[in-house]
């Protein structure tokens, strides 16, 4: 089975993928192009804004007991004659996004003219939590917000140990494998067996 639509081939001549980003808010959902101007309309009739200033960092693995971790931003210029953005942001509160879900998807395109006609639905392909949201400065105008997001996972090294055996079976399934109790619980060296 493909991760792809059936009728999406990835090695085909003419291809694209579009990255987007559905951010839960104490308002409902947002939805975001990612690295794209413009604004999309998908075969469900959600609508997904975006702009070639917003940008996902790296998206890390589980590696070495460390949860995933990544940044979603947006760098752009304030205009000064109209409402300070990061202020406006700041006075939501960092409850607006925190704890809530942020959803990645793909979009396959099979040409350009599925950018105006979308006939099928964006892929989900990973979901994270928002933590917080930070901003940089840089001279007179030019802004950064980035909301950073970990996995659902960040909490797993505090998670109680549970033993592969009858009962451990059960707590993680809620029935119970009788042939675990047959499972060897020693460990076997060479040593002993043929010294």
């Amino acid at each position: 089975m493909s991760f792809f639509p059936s009728d999406f081939d990835p090695r085909a001549e003419i291809r694209g993928i579009l990255d987007l980003c559905e951010i839960d808010t104490a308002d409902g959902t947002v939805r975001f192009l990612i690295g794209e101007d413009g604004k999309l309309i998908d075969a469900n009739g959600d609508e997904w804004v975006g702009s070639a200033l917003g940008s996902v960092s790296s998206m890390e693995s589980a590696i070495d007991g460390v949860a995933p971790s990544g940044t979603l931003s947006l760098s752009f210029f304030q205009d000064p004659d109209t409402g300070d953005v990061i202020q406006q942001i700041k006075d939501l509160g960092l409850d607006y996004v925190a704890g809530r879900e942020i959803r990645f998807y793909i979009l396959p395109l099979r040409s350009v003219a599925d950018m105006t006609n979308q006939s099928r639905t964006p892929i989900k392909w990973c979901t994270r939590v928002s933590r917080q949201v930070s901003y940089k400065f840089s001279g007179a105008q030019d802004r950064r917000i980035a909301l950073s997001f970990e996995a659902w996972s960040e909490r797993r090294q505090a998670a109680r140990r549970i033993v592969l055996n009858t009962e451990g079976h059960k707590q993680l399934t809620g029935s119970a494998n009788p042939s675990l109790k047959y499972m060897p619980t020693v460990d076997f060296e060479t040593e002993k067996l043929f010294g």
